[in-house]
This record gives structure tokens, C-alpha cells and sequence, in this order.
């Protein structure tokens, strides 16, 4: 690819310039501690004139008198200036410089200029030794010893300038040296940046401007087919709309056609029961009247024996237990009360019969509720009553009902609540899913209403149905109020 190629070319030429650039500081920290150690060495040589010369007039003023010259202080300058002197030759000529740290290696040049100033080196340090070590020597044998040194120390001078040209000489051709070095590196790093800026830099220009004209004509394509795509988009919104929205008109149907199927079956449910009510009342029940009149009517009931008796009594006791309970199933079926009176009514029938039955405290409740609603709605609510009521009744272990019944703003609330044992988390999805509950939701739903199911244990279960009201209220009845059944 040739990115990676460039990158590979760039990253070279980087390596490149760093060593060159490394190269360059080490030549450039070589030559300056080349020079510093050159510095030094001209320093020394330049010295061990001067020191040759001092030690020469020390040596002059051990001759003159003792009057005229402190010979004690002379002589420990001697011996100091001869200490350093002879220290400062050896280090030149071996290299050794001991207040760098460094080993300098002399020219061949060098060491021979330095083998020809030793024997006068030696004769001048031998002489003044000789002078500090013999003090008591007479004036002739100084001024003997003087004339050796001064016989010696032109040619140590003569000898020590040359070293020290040698020296300069050698650090100038260093210094040049470097110059050409630093020249070469820098014709190298130039030349290494103009290949850098025509092999890399001028194709990397090149392919950025061949990638951003590309680029530019693929905006110009995204942007044409973004359009395109938002058009296809727009279309596709509109369709899935419509779409949500036939769906939705679907869903409706298929919930108002099942609404209607249900109600359907419900409003069957009911001419049945309201059937099989009337049938009992004025079927069965009037002929377990005309048998209950029979038997009390019979003449010779008193002439039988004691044990027919009460066996006539059974039966006359069973006929009114017969009639009793036909007149309960019919009423369970359709009770008349909620057909002549209403809702309200109806309510506190079925309250006081469940609790004439179950020994429960049953009260009912009602606020607003003074004017009749849709025959079918009442009949719902009254399902749904009498449903929770027989639950309760078999399976809360409850002492305390209450029933409450409001309406207001167009909205009906319906209320069953008690304090029985609730519903543990084990038994919630069979009750939530029960067959019972679920009639219940059925009649709420069909009357657009909502049912919820409120329970905990131990804290009683609470049934709550709310449906809005849409259709007209039928004539007023008078509000019987707060009633308690026991």
C-alpha cells in the first residue's frame, strides 16, 4: 500500500537524521573535552616555562648572602616550585593529567621533543636538588651548581616552546578536524532532507491531494445519494405510517369484534339466566307453591300415626326449604331488584343476602350514585360484585367487606375491598390468573373499564374497577346512603 510505504520511507529518513544528529553531538562533545584537555596541556607547558624561571632565580638567590636574603624562605619556595615543576613534566610526558581525570595520548611528534628535553629536565632537577639538600655548601660550589642550571635552562625553554607550538599546533589540526566533520554532517543532513522532500514529502503531497479531490467527488456522491436516500426514507415513513395506521384500524376491528362477540355472549348469557329466572319463578316455583298449599291443606293429617306425622312434617319443612332456595337460585340468576331499582339497590340486596348467609360484615357505600345507568353496565358491575363477594366469602377468611359505589365527573368507580388473609407471592399467578378474575376483567373490559387487583398478605385484597361513562343516565332514584349489612 502506499501509505505504508511513505510511512516506511518517513520513518527511515527519521532514523536517519537522528544519527546523524547523534553522530553530531558526540563529535561535538568530543572535540570539547579534546579541547579542554589541549587547554590544560598548553596551560602546563606554559607553566613549566615559567616555572623553569622561577626556579632558576630561587637558585640565583641561594648564592647571595645570608644577609642579604632570606634563605629559609627561598628554599621552601624552591622546594614547592621544583615539587610542581617536576609533577607538571611528568604529567605532559605521560599524558596523565591528574586535575582532569583524563589520559591524554601524546603525538609521536610530542614524545620525541620530550625525549630530547629530558637530559636538561634532569641536570636542572639534579642542580637544585642538589642546592636544597646541601645547604651548607660554600658559595663556590653554589655558584657551580647555579651555572649547570643556567647552562640548562635556555635549552629547557627553547625545547618547552616547541612543545608547547607542538600542542597547538595538534589542537588547531583537532579543531579543523571537527570543522570538516560538522561540514560533512551538515551537507549530509541537508542533502538527506532534500531526498526526504522529493522522495517523501512531494509524493505524500501528491497522494493527499489526489486522495482529497477523490474524497471531495465521494462527498459530492454521499451527498446526492443522501438525498436520494432521504426521499426513499420520506416514502418509507409514509408507507410505515400508513401502515401502523391500518394495522391500528385493523387491531380496533379485531378488538370491537371481539367486544362485540363477547358482549354478545354475555347479553346471551343473561337472557339465559334472566330465562331460566323467570322459568323458575313462574315454573317451578309456583308448582312448589301449589305443592306447599297441598300438603298444609291435607284434612286427615292428624289421624296418622306418630311416625307418619312426622314424616308429614319433613316433608311439609322440605317443600318450604324447596321454595326457599328456588326463589334464591332465581334471584342469584337475575335478582328483580336490579331490574326495577338499579344498580345501587341491587348492591345492598346481594350484600345483605351474602350476609345473612356467611355471617360477614358487608357495608355498602354509595356517593353519587342516585340515577340509573345502562342495563347492561349495571348487570356487569353486578357480576363483578357478586364474583368478588363469593370469593371472598370461600377462600379470604375475611370478617369485614366493604362496597363502594361513586360517580363523578362521568367516571364510575367501583370498590370491593376486604381484610382478609390476601395473596402470598405463591398463590399470586393462580389467583391473577384465575377463571374468576379473569370474568371479571372481561366485564370491566367490555365496558371500556379497567380492573385492578390490589393484595398483600395479611393486609386483605382490594378489587377496584373504573369505567368512564359516555352513554346518558337514565332517570333518578332516590340515594338510600351508607347502609351496614351483618
Amino acid at each position: 500500500m502506499p501509505t505504508r510505504s511513505f510511512t516506511y520511507r518517513y520513518l527511515l529518513a527519521l532514523l536517519l537524521i537522528a544519527g546523524l544528529t547523534s553522530w553530531g553531538q558526540v563529535l561535538i562533545q568530543r572535540q570539547l573535552s579534546e579541547q579542554k584537555s589541549d587547554s590544560w596541556l598548553v596551560n602546563y607547558a606554559g607553566r613549566q616555562r615559567f616555572q623553569s624561571q622561577a626556579i632558576v632565580k630561587d637558585a640565583l638567590l641561594l648564592t647571595v648572602g645570608a644577609s642579604m636574603v632570606n634563605t629559609r624562605q627561598v628554599t621552601a619556595e624552591l622546594t614547592q616550585l621544583l615539587n610542581t615543576w617536576e609533577q607538571y613534566h611528568i604529567e605532559l610526558r605521560t599524558g596523565k593529567l591528574t586535575a582532569l581525570n583524563v589520559q591524554q595520548v601524546n603525538s609521536t611528534i610530542v614524545q620525541g621533543l620530550f625525549k630530547k628535553i629530558e637530559p636538561h629536565f634532569e641536570a636542572i632537577r639534579i642542580e637544585a636538588h642538589y642546592l636544597l639538600e646541601k645547604p651548607a655548601l660554600s658559595l663556590a660550589a653554589k655558584q657551580q651548581a647555579v651555572d649547570a642550571i643556567l647552562s640548562h635552562e635556555r635549552q629547557f625553554l627553547s625545547q618547552m616552546n616547541q612543545i608547547v607550538d607542538q600542542y597547538q599546533r595538534e589542537a588547531q589540526q583537532k579543531t579543523e578536524a571537527a570543522q570538516r566533520s560538522q561540514r560533512i554532517l551538515m551537507l549530509a543532513t541537508a542533502l538527506l532532507l532534500l531526498l526526504e522532500v522529493f522522495l517523501i514529502f512531494n509524493p505524500i503531497v501528491q497522494t493527499i491531494r489526489t486522495n482529497f479531490a477523490q474524497l471531495a467527488t465521494a462527498i459530492q456522491q454521499a451527498q446526492a445519494d443522501n438525498g436520494v436516500l432521504q426521499a426513499t426514507n420520506t416514502a418509507t415513513q409514509r408507507t410505515q405510517q400508513q401502515l401502523l395506521r391500518e394495522l391500528g384500524l385493523r387491531h380496533q376491528q379485531q378488538l370491537s369484534e371481539q367486544r362485540i362477540r363477547m358482549a354478545s355472549l354475555v347479553e346471551g348469557q343473561e337472557d339465559e339466566r334472566r330465562r331460566l329466572s323467570r322459568d323458575l319463578h313462574d315454573g317451578i316455583g309456583q308448582m312448589l307453591t301449589g305443592l306447599k298449599l297441598l300438603v298444609e291443606n291435607l284434612q286427615s293429617a292428624h289421624l296418622l300415626p306418630a311416625n307418619e306425622q312426622r314424616t308429614y312434617a319433613g316433608v311439609k319443612e322440605l317443600v318450604v326449604k324447596i321454595i326457599q332456595e328456588t326463589r334464591q337460585v332465581s334471584n342469584n340468576l337475575m335478582p328483580p331488584v336490579l331490574c326495577d331499582f338499579g344498580l345501587e339497590p341491587a348492591l345492598r340486596y346481594i350484600a345483605e343476602q351474602s350476609a345473612q348467609q356467611s355471617g360477614l360484615t358487608i357495608r355498602v357505600l354509595s356517593i353519587g350514585a342516585d340515577t340509573r345507568l345502562e342495563q347492561s353496565m349495571e348487570i356487569g358491575l353486578y357480576r363483578i360484585v357478586q364474583e368478588a363477594l363469593t370469593n371472598t366469602i370461600r377462600h379470604a377468611n375475611a370478617t369485614d367487606v366493604d362496597i363502594e359505589l361513586r360517580i363523578r365527573e362521568n367516571r364510575l368507580l367501583l370498590a370491593i375491598s376486604d381484610n382478609g388473609r390476601g395473596i402470598g407471592p405463591a398463590q399470586s399467578d393462580d389467583v391473577v390468573n384465575g377463571q374468576g378474575l379473569h370474568n371479571m376483567r372481561q366485564r370491566a373490559r367490555l365496558m371500556n373499564g379497567v380492573l385492578r387487583f390490589i393484595s398483600q398478605p395479611d393486609l386483605g385484597t382490594r378489587i377496584v374497577v373504573t369505567i368512564p361513562l359516555e352513554t346518558d343516565l337514565i332517570e333518578p332514584i332516590p340515594v338510600v346512603g351508607h347502609e351496614e349489612m351483618a
